[in-house]
Order: C-alpha cells, then structure tokens, then sequence
C-alpha cells in the first residue's frame, strides 16, 4: 500500500487515543518572471516505495495499547537509483494529524479535535539521517519543536523496518494538546493517558 510511511513518528505519533474500553510537504519555489505572481510551487516528487506506519500509544494504569495509523502520509526526497538505505539518507516525511485511523470513528474524531488540532500545526513532519549499523537518527517536527530520536532498523530482502518511541511530552513538550486529550478522555482512560508513543514503519523498493 502506497499511502502509508512514517517514522515516524513517532504520533507519530501523538497518538494517545480515547475510545470503548471493549504542511505537509512544501514544495519547492521557483522565480517565475512570465506569469502575475512571482513565484511558484512545484510540488515534491513523491516516492515510489511501498509504505506503512503503524503507531502504538496507552491507556490506563494497565498500560492497555491503541493502535493506528495515517490516512495521508507522504514520503519524498528519495534517490531511488541508489539502494534503499542511501536512497533514504535526507528523505522528508509528512503525516496529516487530520487523517487518523484506529479503527474507531468516535476515537479518531476525538483525537483530532483534542489533539492534532490543539497542536501549532496538525501536520508531524520529519526527515532520515545516515543509515548505518541498524540505527538512524530521525528528525521530527511536531508542535513547533523539532526533535532528533535514534531509531532501530533492519533490512530484510528489499523490506525495511524502523522501530522507536517517542514522548509527547519529555521530547516535544506538547502540553497543551496532551493536556486537552487527557481531560476529554479522563474517564474512558481511568484517570492514565501514557505520553510514550511507539512506532513501526515498513519501506519496500
């Protein structure tokens, strides 16, 4: 599936999610001295590789999981004439807070209105680091704050896998945002609402 990725994140990630206890990318401007406006946005190239994400945050003392995804993740400034690890050295990653997917319509419809829309910007967007010896550093922006998290990887035939957690409030001090989810899942969550978010994205040539 090609509209899915990432780390990535982690929330990512701000994942933390209520529910029955049962800018993206930005283009690249160029001078345009032919046309009224001055510039012009020339949209990222989207990469080719098949993509998932999948994010794990926590609920209740018993640290019980909800799991999810994005709906809109993009992946883009790959060099897909290079191996895969190369290829993805400086890659850019977007995840649209707006699309969140748990399987559950009211959990998502509270994630986004307590969480993702309490943030600065509803878009999590990151970029790779140097692939080596199964770690990479992955950058992420989120809530105005931009944060570097090691995360492990392995390679398999054509298939990698990424694996890490981040901290809603430890690494982004998202307050606002987890304070607001927290409050309107109080109950449901009995009075726990974990700030770990963990996270697992697979790229396949």
């Amino acid at each position: 599936m090609k509209n899915l990725i990432g780390g990535l994140l982690l929330y990512s990630f701000a994942l933390i999610s209520c529910g029955d206890n049962s800018g993206g990318n930005k283009g690249v401007v160029v001078e345009n001295n032919n046309s009224e406006s001055s510039n012009t946005v020339i949209p990222a190239k989207e990469s080719s590789y098949t993509k998932t994400l999948q994010w794990t945050a926590y609920k209740m003392k018993e640290k019980v999981p909800v799991i999810g995804t994005f709906n809109s993740i993009s992946l883009t400034n790959t060099q897909e004439e290079k191996p895969i690890l190369e290829s993805l050295q400086g890659a850019k990653f977007s995840c649209d807070g707006t699309t969140v997917s748990t399987g559950d319509t009211a959990r998502d419809g509270t994630l986004t209105a307590f969480f993702f829309k309490r943030l600065q910007d509803t878009t999590i967007q990151g970029n790779f680091g140097k692939f080596e010896n199964n770690k990479v550093p992955i950058t992420f922006i989120l809530d105005g704050k931009t944060v570097t998290k090691v995360f492990d990887y392995t390679l398999k035939g054509k298939e990698l896998t990424i694996k890490g957690s981040i901290d809603i409030l430890k690494d982004f001090g998202a307050e606002k945002a987890f304070t607001s989810l927290h409050r309107a899942c109080y109950d449901l969550h009995e009075g726990k609402t974990w700030t770990e978010v963990d996270i697992i994205a697979k790229i396949s040539e």
